[in-house]
């Protein structure tokens, strides 16, 4: 009887794995959720909240965002904050699809300029050290 050969990737017999034996048998347990899958459910489920005196339901996420623009407009500073971050972040357009960043200063566009520059003279000594 002919032994096969063994060496990398071509482990003896005995000491691989059987089949439906796992590598790591203490891993992680079937149906464990992951953080994000949590957070998700927990922030996606409905409560019923009221709005202008009248019952009705919304998501855990929409009624905290709702919280958060009600304290902002009643004066909370911390809350105006955190609403003008969370608008700069996911609404950097306004409705006209028109950017609300300003246009680059004199420095900012002498620093590009410079950068550019560098840039074109380094590409252009490396072509030369080519060729």
């Amino acid at each position: 009887m002919s032994n096969p050969p063994i060496g990398y990737g071509k482990p003896p017999k005995k000491s691989q794995y059987k089949p439906g034996q796992s590598g790591n048998p203490k891993g992680r347990p079937k149906g464990a959720k992951s953080l994000r899958s949590v957070l998700q459910k927990e922030l996606t489920s409905k409560i019923e909240i009221k709005v202008q005196g009248k019952k009705t339901k919304a998501t855990k996420l929409e009624a905290a965002i709702m919280k958060l623009v009600n304290d902002a407009l009643s004066g909370n500073a911390k809350a105006l904050s955190e609403l003008l971050k969370l608008a700069a972040i996911h609404m950097p357009q306004d409705a006209d699809g028109v950017s609300n960043t300003l246009p680059p200063s004199e420095e900012d566009q002498a620093l590009l300029a410079a950068y550019v520059e560098r840039a074109v003279k380094r590409q252009s000594k490396e072509t030369n050290n080519v060729e």
